[in-house]
């Protein structure tokens, strides 16, 4: 008898809407003894250089690319800490968006391809240096913000981009940003960092944190909706009690965290090839190291994170997206929105902590947008209703009940107030945006 056809997983190409063909340069650079891989995803054209929309990628082995037709670059920073980047792959998409835009991925040290297994097994020699230095590296949030994201910069010879971070990587590019950046714009013997036409363009964070115990506070909050506090009361008890227990190798707590990352992670279940991708090659050890081993608290290195106050020294645009049932509640992205300078704020309605999977198209078409405004030199802080109504429709549905702001003729930024979703009987998104400028300075008008 011959058994059933076995059923093939869902890719992330397949729910990545509007995938154009694409060009990928793949290679490495070594960073203190340690060989960091990247991709950098171009659309490709014909030979006669017009546009081809199949969806495939033609992928080149190339050690240094220096394409000085690229307009502008979009590094995306993966999250985890420890989580390869394959699942952010429908963020590749960014790339169709013009003939010069690229999006540039790379596994941070010590994972996925970076990881110890795979360097191992090519430089054994290597294993050993490496090791030796696996904790302070690999748990060093200075390492991979101050040393492995600025030396991949001008290995790549960017002039103009922007830096695309989701969870962990938030925290990176929120670090680089202020640590880094804002030191070498104040020298400009530095290249790349000496003008505001160069160098770093705008920050997009998606599941951001930037204080790690309102992030915890904010799913145990009781007023919030769709997160811990939301669960029946027998599931919060058995979370507490394995918690108090530090039970976290337990097959009841195991099989808590794998229901719940179904509600609050990643939605699209079953999930996605590029997410299985990711989750075999992440590291452990980093992970624990940095985030802790607990899923709902963080002990770790970055247990007492808290940026906050640093905030309004971000000196380009922000934009913050957060999923509706992401691990990331509104009220801590609120707080984060309200110390930076210029920002916006988008909820994706259908999407847990990994919009860019489980509302592909919408999060790549907000993006886009922001950084479209970005580099046409339109001023940050809101869309216009035009805006507003194309990506409620992207959806297929209507905005959700909140503030919004409207660009209005003079350029001034007005609240309104969105009430489509009662009149439709459905809710499934939300726009929040604030703006703040104040001559040279920054002053908050909410």
């Amino acid at each position: 008898m011959a058994s059933p056809q076995q059923w093939k997983q869902w890719t992330c190409d397949e729910l990545t809407p509007n995938l154009c063909e694409l060009q990928v340069e793949s290679g490495s650079v070594t960073i203190k003894s340690i060989p960091v891989h990247y991709w950098r995803y171009t659309r490709k054209k014909n030979d006669d250089g017009n546009k081809n929309d199949d969806n495939q990628e033609s992928y080149q082995s190339m050690s240094n690319s220096n394409n000085s037709s690229i307009s502008h670059s979009i590094i995306a920073l993966h999250g985890g800490p420890g989580w390869p980047h394959s699942y952010l792959l429908p963020l590749k998409q960014l790339a169709c968006r013009g003939d010069t835009a690229e999006v540039i991925f790379y596994d941070q040290a010590g994972c996925g391809d970076n990881s110890l297994e795979y360097i191992s097994r090519h430089n054994n020699k290597r294993r050993i240096i490496i090791g030796k230095r696996s904790v302070s590296t690999f748990t060093s949030p200075i390492y991979y913000s101050e040393i492995e994201l600025p030396t991949l910069i001008h290995h790549w010879k960017l002039q103009r981009y922007h830096v695309l971070g989701h969870s962990w990587g938030t925290i990176l590019a929120q670090l680089f940003a202020l640590n880094y950046v804002n030191k070498h714009n104040k020298n400009t013997t530095v290249e790349g960092f000496n003008t505001k036409e160069e160098g770093l363009q705008s920050l997009i964070l998606s599941g951001p944190i930037s204080n790690a115990q309102a992030y915890i506070s904010a799913q145990w909050n009781s007023a919030d909706q769709n997160n811990l506090a939301s669960l029946p009361p027998f599931v919060q008890h058995r979370i507490h009690a394995l918690e108090e227990s530090k039970a976290y190798d337990s097959m009841e707590y195991k099989a808590i965290d794998s229901v719940l990352s179904t509600f609050f992670t990643l939605r699209t279940a079953p999930p996605p090839d590029c997410f299985g991708d990711s989750a075999a090659g992440v590291n452990e050890e980093v992970y624990v190291g940095m985030q802790g081993a607990s899923e709902f608290t963080i002990s770790g290195v970055l247990g007492d994170l808290d940026l906050t106050s640093r905030l309004p020294e971000l000196s380009v645009p922000v934009l913050l997206t957060h999923g509706k049932y992401d691990t990331m509640r509104p009220s801590t992205v609120k707080a984060i929105q309200d110390q930076i300078p210029i920002s916006e704020r988008v909820m994706f309605p259908h999407s847990g902590h990994v919009s860019m999977i489980d509302d592909a198209g919408l999060m790549n078409d907000v993006v886009a947008s922001f950084i479209h405004r970005v580099e046409e030199g339109v001023e940050i802080g809101g869309m216009n209703e035009g805006e507003t109504t194309k990506a409620a429709a992207a959806a297929d549905g209507t905005v959700e009940e909140g503030d919004a702001v409207k660009d209005s003729p003079s350029h001034s930024w007005t609240w309104i107030k969105v009430v489509t979703a009662f009149l439709a009987g459905l809710v499934i998104g939300e726009l929040k945006i604030g703006r703040r400028r104040n001559g040279d300075g920054y002053t908050s008008i909410a």
